[in-house]
């Protein structure tokens, strides 16, 4: 049911803005309160009654809409209750109708760039990337499904002095047999070891005789920026073994990208940067390196440094300039950590002083920092610890969790694959129930918890409904759009009924403040209340028509259930 009629006819009896009601009417928390509350005291200097009075003659003086039985005064909120059992069978019905395509709008007009993980080529996916991963993929799945056209990139780190090293170390140490990401880790320490240790003149005996290793690198990379086949070939051959693992390594967790580019995709574009910088007429010297002055607050920005070299923010111009033209978007949401504030506030300030029209619209999603997680591999703050032994840990204590808490299992059950889905929902769940802003301590115990407000605990209220409509199957109870109302308009089916029709709104708060918190939050509240239900609501041993209808309820429950779950990028589990 609408509450735009709502909305319209309490600023009719209120003579305020529609505006207004809006922002003051609210869904109430507890249905004994009602559907909606609105609290008078917008009204009280207008009419010079105290909100309580406001209340009362407000009650009197409304005309309610279509679809609401009655209203209440309750101090200076006036709540108002839908008409219960129309609203019930609407709100079943339409979403055993929907099926997944649940909480579906049509955006397709606005296109969104989703800016997210990010990881360097040539080195481990560090679960370091793992935030930034999983809120730029929830971002990417939940504007999908409210219909704008999303352009999922991953902006790669596949340029600069760090494959000088790497090529510095295989001169050195030779070429593996079967050359591997951890092999280009290992040649980039112990080249970047060896750098330190000429640098500071503490060379062991041993290596004495080695070249140096900072001359190779930077002679490598001249020659790759000047297209020299060899070292192009080289860095060619990394980026492609590390492409696969990468792959393999998004595939696990279900994220997925329309394209990769990397920074080296914008390397023929930097001179077009400095030509629009100085048609801008904003582009300076200071100190031998060519930038922008954006005043006190942002500082003097160098673009270019001193010996011609282009920077970061060099290559971020020529993106920004370049998914402007390529992909016309409304927004570009760059998923990185809140230590890069600055940096995109300078970024989108040389954009404006430049009069580019992308400046405005480029959104820094920030997320806190994590410490604490760790491996049976590595402790916390090592920074070995790779997304691969973080999925392959949580997989292992996943299975030990669901063998150890759940007592009644399953004849037949594939708990390896019980075990990567829980394991990676623990570590989703925790990762998204919170702010994005937020920084906190990973607990493998509270994690993988099934009792508590966790991942495994909402997995295993999916898991329950799949065993009530295969239990349902089996005594002949089929759901449908068809079934009693009056059956399931008792409090503990309203309860359920009423959160779910809410989550239209929850997605719609999570789009318009990027946090896909609001989901994972909204996931744990149902799926409580499905366990309640659970308890109050029996299929199994009642009337026909009483048992059908509880059952379409708990199936349209299932529908909300397992969508909101895909968004936070979690997997259904069919048994548990």
């Amino acid at each position: 049911m609408d509450a735009k009629n709502l909305v319209s006819a309490i600023a009719a009896a209120g003579s305020i803005s529609a505006e207004a009601v809006c922002r003051a009417l609210v869904r109430t928390k507890d249905i004994a309160h009602g559907d909606y509350a609105f609290p008078c005291f917008p009204l009280a200097k207008e009419w010079k009654l105290s909100p309580p009075d406001c209340a009362k003659k407000l009650q009197q003086s409304i005309t309610l809409p279509s679809g609401f039985e009655r209203c209440e005064v309750v101090g200076p909120y006036l709540n108002f209750f839908f008409e219960r059992k129309a609203f019930v069978q609407e709100t079943v019905r339409n979403i055993l109708a929907a099926g997944l395509d649940v909480g579906k709008a049509d955006n397709s007009a606005e296109t969104y760039v989703i800016d997210y993980s990010s990881p360097n080529i040539a080195k481990p996916f560090h679960v370091g990337h793992l935030r930034a991963t999983l809120i730029g993929m929830s971002l990417d799945r939940l504007y999908r499904h409210l219909g704008y056209k999303v352009v999922a990139i991953n902006h790669l780190g596949d340029w600069g002095t760090q494959f000088g090293f790497v090529y510095a170390g295989f001169k050195v140490w030779g070429l593996p047999e079967k050359p591997s990401v951890d092999d280009f880790v290992d040649r980039y320490r112990r080249a970047s070891g060896l750098r330190k240790a000429q640098d500071e003149k503490t060379v062991a005996a041993e290596d004495a005789d080695k070249p140096e290793i900072n001359q190779i690198a930077r002679d490598y990379f001249i020659r790759l920026e000047a297209g020299d086949k060899e070292a192009t070939d080289f860095w060619q051959w990394v980026l492609d073994i590390s492409m696969e693992y990468f792959k393999n390594a998004y595939a696990r967790i279900g994220a997925r990208f329309d394209h990769y580019m990397g920074e080296s995709f914008y390397r023929d574009k930097l001179p077009k940067v400095e030509v629009d910088l100085k048609a801008a007429g904003i582009l300076t010297e200071s100190r031998g390196a060519l930038g922008v002055d954006l005043g006190k607050k942002l500082g003097y920005v160098r673009i270019f440094a001193e010996d011609g070299r282009s920077l970061y923010i060099t290559r971020d111009l020529a993106t920004a300039d370049y998914r402007h033209n390529t992909f016309h978007p409304d927004k570009i949401l760059i998923v990185i950590g809140n230590p890069q504030e600055l940096y995109f506030r300078q970024l989108a300030g040389v954009l404006e002083k430049m009069g580019h029209p992308i400046a405005q619209r480029i959104v820094h999603v920030g997320f806190g920092h994590v410490p604490g997680i760790s491996t049976r591999k590595a402790a916390a703050g090592d920074e070995r610890i790779s997304l691969t032994d973080l999925l392959d840990d949580a997989h292992d204590r996943a299975l030990e969790a669901y063998r150890a808490q759940v007592d009644k299992k399953p004849e037949g059950l594939d708990e390896g694959k019980v075990a990567e889905a829980v394991g990676l929902g623990a570590v989703f769940f925790d990762y998204l129930s919170r702010t994005n802003n937020k920084d906190f301590h990973f607990d493998w115990d509270t994690a993988l918890s099934f009792q508590g407000d966790t991942g495994p605990y909402i997995l295993y209220a999916l898991a329950r409904l799949n065993s009530i409509e295969a239990k349902a199957k089996e005594a002949g109870i089929n759901a449908g759009v068809d079934f009693d109302v009056n059956t399931i308009v008792d409090d503990g089916s309203y309860r359920l009924v009423a959160l779910l029709s809410r989550f239209d709104d929850v997605l719609a708060k999570a789009a318009e403040e990027r946090e896909p918190y609001h989901i994972a939050l909204y996931t744990l509240d149902l799926a409580k209340s499905i366990s309640a239900a659970y308890r109050e609501l029996r299929v199994l041993g009642e009337a026909q028509n009483v048992a059908q209808a509880r059952l379409s309820l708990f199936l349209a429950a299932r529908n909300v259930l397992l969508v909101g779950l895909t968004l936070i990028g979690m997997k259904g589990i069919d048994r548990m």
